[in-house]
């Protein structure tokens, strides 16, 4: 039989956003580098087996999407932010809270300085605080409701349990000493979630024009199909039936970019994944032309604008990881 009791921790300093994108098993999801510079991230998260809390931070901004996993509601809210952030159609803050629903899609961007803290539980934990419900019934509360404003006490209580129970652990602690501090946050974290629920508060500010979202999201898979294709602003226009207008307000509102810089991103992003990969014999000017560069020095510079080495750094590196 399973130690209810038994804890686990997990430890990671990214320098690359999918390292720390795939470190946290609950959230399956994957992170695009939107500002430019140098790669760093922090997570930290220690588990028991219904119930999880973890604090990351991440130094550059990020679009992260995903799917949440279906055995679990995570939430989660932000000690620190260097801009709004977006979530789902919304723009948030602070003061903000996001429920990540079990085996839901998801968009998160983050601005270029960011710690939050979160718990996932087990969502058969919330059918106490209403046994006659179905069990479907916080799923669905949470799908329809997954962000809300929150400056209450309670909110604020769960964040600093939560991050002084990691800060207690440090790099070296031993987990199984925080057991007992699990269960705790687990009461407190249903009770909050309880009282959320009492208030029915929703929160983040709707982006003005609600197809916003629908537009981008279109836009991003003809940018991903084509990444190695020319393709310009108009061409999307025309494909999406939309104005220029609304293609470079949708971006703005969603990823803080433009069509156009977002596009670049994108396609630096598959080079990173191209040069880190385990294909033998892969060069840069190889994965420069998959990606829709044809000036390889061109292609360089931009590179090491946005990550903060030259192409050729990434591969070594990479090798180098392989062969130690």
């Amino acid at each position: 039989m399973t130690d209810p009791n038994a804890t686990s921790r997990l430890c990671v300093h990214a320098r690359d956003p999918q390292e720390q994108a795939s470190s946290f098993g609950l959230l399956h999801q994957s992170y695009e580098q939107l500002s430019t510079g140098a790669f760093s991230g922090t997570l930290l998260a220690i588990s028991a087996n219904d119930i999880t809390v973890f604090r990351e931070t991440l130094d550059q901004s990020v679009f992260q999407t995903g799917v949440s996993d279906t055995e679990h509601i995570t939430i989660a809210a932000a000690c620190e932010l260097s801009e709004r952030a977006y979530w789902n159609g919304r723009h948030i803050d602070k003061d903000s809270v996001v429920a990540f629903t079990p085996g839901r899609e998801f968009e998160l961007r983050t601005p270029t300085h960011s710690v939050c803290v979160g718990i996932s539980l087990e969502p058969s934990l919330l059918q106490s605080l209403s046994p006659e419900r179905p069990p479907d019934y916080w799923q669905k509360l949470f799908t329809n409701h997954d962000c809300w404003s929150e400056t209450g006490r309670l909110k604020f209580d769960l964040q600093a349990r939560i991050t002084q129970l990691l800060q207690q652990t440090g790099a070296t602690g031993a987990p199984g000493d925080c057991a007992a501090d699990l269960l705790d946050l687990r009461e407190l974290a249903i009770d909050y979630l309880c009282s959320v629920v009492e208030r029915g508060q929703a929160g983040g500010q709707k982006l003005r024009i609600d197809s916003y979202p629908r537009i981008a999201r279109r836009a991003r898979a003809a940018m991903l199909d084509r990444l190695g294709e020319p393709l310009s602003v108009t061409d999307l226009c025309n494909e999406l039936g939309c104005s220029r207008r609304s293609l470079q307000y949708a971006f703005e509102s969603i990823y803080d970019l433009g069509p156009v810089a977002y596009l670049r991103t994108l396609r630096l992003a598959a080079a990173r994944r191209q040069l880190t990969s385990e294909k033998p014999g892969i060069t840069v000017q190889e994965v420069a032309a998959a990606v829709g560069f044809n000036h390889l020095p061109r292609f360089a510079q931009e590179y090491a604008r946005m990550f903060g080495e030259r192409p050729s750094e990434s591969l070594a590196a990479h090798r180098a990881h392989r062969f130690s």
